[in-house]
């Protein structure tokens, strides 16, 4: 009979926070590191089987993402605090934040269960705050780096990983995340401390694509079922709401289903943009017009010379203003 195994007592951390700034020039200076689009955790496990998963504010994310014991798994009586990402992959390989929404929505224990395997989720570590009870923030970057590699934490296919820094090379970390569609990098110096609750310059935040905040204008539904393929948005302006397109990619099955009752109850049988778009035509789609009373967040690489958004990506709900 095995003995159950002490837990090591582990201090509470809040995770530090990046800056959002150009990049560096002195890049030698510096390590780049994916930003996933995910959840931020911090994760404790003090090397008794168990595991406890913190969000950015401290708020208790356990039982939402329960296939992530794989980390007390991996490490064994080892104890340990990391900082990391939750990201639901699409099948591409880059980060789905609508799929991520979804498995954070969600509270049911049947629910959940049945959401690891529809949606698995992953843990991208990318730091280690304290080892078997010893406090590592006062550590440089890169002594930090080497003592979360020398975790047994990847997997290959596992829910537990610790992806690759670009050391003194910043621009091979942008050229990479753009070609995979990531949203962005964090730069953070090499000699750069971890400094718990503080947002700090000696970690830079770097997006590739832009938001906006635009209004819902109506959508397009699939032929014959009726379920929702896309948003119409538009900009709202002094004239009135200037269309820039349709935006699929982003919205999970679940959402698109509660965006779809909502858009419903605001359906109009008059187009609410200027003009008539011209991008609707498609014979798998039919065209509904909607009261523009609900405003979103889309992310998108650029405007093109007719004013529409290019690669857009849902981002969510910002708002819903009421009507009468």
């Amino acid at each position: 009979m095995s003995r159950a195994r002490t837990p090591t007592a582990l201090p509470v951390y809040s995770p530090m926070l990046a800056t959002a700034a150009p990049l560096p020039r002195d890049e030698a200076h510096w390590a780049a590191e994916v930003k996933w689009d995910g959840m931020r955790v911090l994760v404790y496990a003090p090397g008794d089987g168990s595991v406890h998963v913190r969000s950015r504010t401290g708020g208790e994310a356990t039982e939402r993402f329960p296939e992530l014991v794989a980390v007390a798994e991996a490490l064994g009586d080892r104890a340990a605090v990391l900082d990391g990402e939750v990201v639901a992959l699409g099948l591409s390989g880059a980060p789905s934040f609508g799929a991520l929404q979804e498995r954070m929505s969600l509270r049911r224990p049947s629910q959940i269960q049945a959401a690891r395997h529809q949606t698995p989720v992953t843990l991208m570590v990318f730091d280690v705050l304290n080892r078997d009870g010893r406090d590592l923030t006062r550590l440089p970057y890169t002594a930090r780096r080497a003592q979360l590699q020398e975790l047994p934490l990847d997997h290959e296919h596992g829910p537990v990983r610790t992806p690759p820094a670009w050391l003194g090379d910043l621009r091979s970390a942008v050229e990479w995340t753009e070609a995979y569609g990531i949203e962005g990098i964090v730069a953070k110096r090499l000699d750069s401390l971890y400094e718990p609750g503080r947002r700090s310059r000696a970690w830079i935040k770097h997006k590739h694509r832009q938001t906006m905040d635009v209004r819902l204008g109506g959508w397009l539904g699939e032929q014959g079922s009726g379920r929702l393929r896309s948003v119409l948005v538009g900009l709202s302006e002094r004239s009135g709401l200037r269309y820039l397109g349709a935006v699929g990619s982003g919205i999970g099955v679940h959402e698109g289903e509660d965006l779809l009752a909502l858009l419903r109850h605001l359906e109009t049988d008059t187009s609410p943009f200027l003009g008539t778009p011209a991008d609707l035509g498609r014979p798998d789609s039919t065209v509904h017009w909607a009261t523009p009373a609900l405003a979103a967040e889309v992310e998108y690489q650029e405007l093109t010379a007719g004013g529409i958004l290019r690669q857009p990506v849902w981002k969510g709900l910002r708002e819903v203003t009421p009507q009468g």
